[in-house]
């Protein structure tokens, strides 16, 4: 760990949320472009809180939960085991509720959360909801891999940072305009995600890189004049009832 970075967390906190702010404001948030300035939230919010390891916002589309800005793919999968099981800490802000959890290993209010995140290693949770004018927009999650990582002043600090959330998604223009953005949002998480559990499947069946799965997706996938969502869909698919192959387009 550098000089900078040690520094960086013994600064009082209240220090490094003025900074964080007022850099927030520096790259002023607007409409044009949800995820960006959401991305630049979780980030901060993760700079900011000393001892957080991954920050993702929450939000319904369609009355479903989904992620709409994520700092790594850990976190991403914390959200989805939530979202599969339709309760944990993201779940209960995005009810209005803010959840710290101290040691998720024992924690008995979202044991389904609990036992999906064992191989994690992430051992803390705190989620905020984003609210704006009393309506509840999305929620502000944040994971950290030591117990008991979040204390009453992270707590405040991320419901500053939550209030940024809020506002990030209320300045869109309109409620298509954010619909929209929640839509693609959606899709660039679904194909990652299906692309990267398709890219698993033939790793441990062909015995193949990383590198290797990935270029033999992308390139079914031209040959097939498919999307990479299509193709991974298709070996996925085969792999549930034999070995995976590398799917040719249906005619």
């Amino acid at each position: 760990m550098s000089t900078e970075e040690v520094e960086d967390d013994d600064a009082d906190p209240t220090l490094r949320l003025a900074d964080a702010l007022t850099e927030l404001a520096q790259v002023l948030l607007t409409d044009r472009d949800l995820k960006h300035d959401l991305q630049r939230v979780v980030s901060l919010a993760c700079r900011v809180v000393p001892k957080c390891s991954g920050a993702s916002v929450s939000m319904l589309a369609s009355g479903q939960p989904t992620t709409v800005a994520t700092t790594d793919t850990v976190t991403l999968e914390l959200d989805l085991i939530q979202y599969d099981n339709s309760d944990g800490p993201c779940i209960a802000a995005l009810g209005g509720q803010i959840v710290r959890i101290g040691f998720v290993d024992t924690d008995e209010r979202f044991p389904h959360f609990a036992a999906g995140a064992a191989d994690t290693r992430v051992k803390s949770v705190l989620s905020t909801p984003a609210i704006d004018h009393g309506m509840i927009v999305g929620s502000l999650n944040l994971y950290s891999q030591e117990p008991h990582a979040f204390d009453d002043s992270d707590t405040a600090s991320t419901q500053v940072f939550a209030a940024e959330v809020a506002n990030a998604i209320v300045k869109s223009a309109t409620m298509r305009r954010v619909q929209g953005s929640l839509e693609d949002l959606q899709r660039d998480r679904d194909e990652t995600t299906l692309v990267s559990r398709a890219q698993g499947v033939l790793m441990a069946i062909q015995d193949c890189s990383a590198v290797q799965a990935r270029n033999l997706i992308a390139n079914a996938s031209r040959e097939n004049g498919e999307s990479l969502l299509r193709t991974a869909e298709r070996i996925l698919a085969s792999a549930r009832t034999s070995e995976p192959t590398l799917p040719v387009a249906e005619t």
